[in-house]
């Protein structure tokens, strides 16, 4: 496998690739009639390779908060070596990938120490064509200092397509109808632009403009032929050069589609106008000084603890308000969102939360807890509630604490 050109290897590289091909060694019955959200308390590859084997559902969105190889103490096994890390990785990105709707998209938190390796992995199991980039979350008000040059307080969220030519836009909310936007937009390369007979409007009477410089400080631009006005539209084609937002395709499509170009005055200025609300994209900073439905790190610990009563039963858990943001970005009503390092249950909270028919599936796996100050106390929970001592009985205990009726709003399923 390459990444654009460029081949990482690790020992047991091979190996691990082959993981993705072999049987699960555990299983469970109601894999074979599974629908509905679900929690799955077992291996996550084995889990994702029966969701595979049985093929019931194809995910428009898998979102997963892997362990980052740091060492730090964490309930996760968070102290891989690169090698190991990369070799645990690596089947089971395989596998989602085949669980991934055609238009599917995988989201992949990350920090910035282990982000270039991840998209390396990312672009062989994908290809490097179907990497659409990082979006950058401000995790943190303020910033922890535990590298010695800079403190930091953003983490990553490396994106992936299946099939980019079909994944969907990342969208949020809509534009205005009538908002005008500017053809110009300084910096960009110098271009020439075509307009058709009749594709432009103009507040203009009708006349004859001859072909000019209508450059202004800042804003070069060219009229390349004469055009003349008639009955507020364009007679004849013609060309334009300067620095634009739009290419010669987008133009050809706005004429095509019958979309609003218009120019309101001399010198010529071209704008589109939206004649309807649009969706707009999200852009690739996610913050809470930009947008205040971001929420941060401590915003996660503080529903998590109040959920379990003043009680820290995991390090790090992701805030619910920026796992819905990335959901109801990435997927339209009645998708499913696959998530298999479920953790306490974040993902799934999340998708209850963004509603309209989403559905999920969730993964954490049965390892016994660490002997960690979180650890301790996520054991000493599972002990007074009479549950198994792993992560995946906090995780279910947290759905159930978030609102969700286990026998009649996710279904539960043991590996063994």
């Amino acid at each position: 496998m390459r990444s654009g050109g460029v081949e990482i290897g690790w020992p047991n590289k091979a190996a691990a690739a082959k993981q993705a091909d072999t049987l699960a060694r555990t299983t469970a019955r109601e894999f074979e009639t599974l629908s509905g959200n679900a929690l799955i308390q077992g291996d996550n590859l084995d889990a994702l390779k029966e969701l595979r084997r049985v093929g019931h559902r194809r995910y428009r969105l898998a979102l997963i908060d892997p362990p980052y190889n740091t060492g730090g103490g964490f309930v996760y096994e968070d102290d891989r070596s690169e090698a190991a890390w990369l070799s645990f990785m690596l089947p089971r990105l395989l596998v989602a990938r085949d669980l991934l709707a055609d238009d599917g998209l995988m989201m992949i938190f990350m920090d910035e120490a282990n982000l270039p390796i991840l998209r390396l992995l990312g672009r062989e199991v994908f290809g490097a064509s179907n990497d659409c980039g990082v979006l950058v979350w401000e995790k943190k008000r303020k910033p922890s200092f535990l590298q010695a040059q800079m403190g930091s307080v953003t983490d990553f969220i490396a994106v992936f397509a299946k099939d980019r030519r079909q994944a969907p836009a990342l969208t949020m909310g809509t534009g205005m109808a009538g908002k005008r936007y500017p053809f110009n937009n300084r910096g960009n390369p110098t271009a020439e632009l075509s307009f058709p007979a009749g594709s432009v409007e103009f507040d203009l009477d009708d006349q004859s403009v001859p072909k000019q410089d209508m450059s202004t400080p800042g804003v070069p631009c060219r009229l390349l032929d004469r055009v003349v006005i008639k009955g507020g539209r364009n007679a004849n084609p013609f060309r334009m050069q300067g620095e634009w937002r739009y290419s010669q395709a987008s133009v050809d499509e706005f004429a095509a589609t019958g979309q609003v170009i218009n120019i309101s005055r001399l010198p010529f200025r071209p704008n589109l106008v939206k004649a309807v609300p649009s969706e707009k994209k999200i852009n690739n900073l996610l913050s809470f000084r930009t947008n205040p439905g971001i929420p941060t790190n401590e915003d996660g610990l503080a529903e998590v603890t109040a959920l379990f009563e003043g009680e820290t039963v995991f390090d790090y858990p992701k805030p619910v308000g920026v796992l819905q943001y990335l959901i109801e970005a990435a997927t339209d009503p009645g998708d499913a969102v696959l998530d298999f390092f479920a953790g306490t249950a974040s993902t799934g909270q999340a998708v209850a939360q963004a509603g309209a028919g989403r559905e999920f599936t969730l993964v954490q796996d049965t390892a016994p807890l660490p002997d960690t100050a979180t650890g301790t106390a996520a054991r000493k929970l599972c002990q007074r509630l009479g549950l198994p001592a792993h992560l995946a009985s906090i995780a279910a205990e947290r759905l159930r604490r978030a609102g969700l009726d286990s026998e009649r709003d996710f279904q539960l399923v043991a590996l063994r």
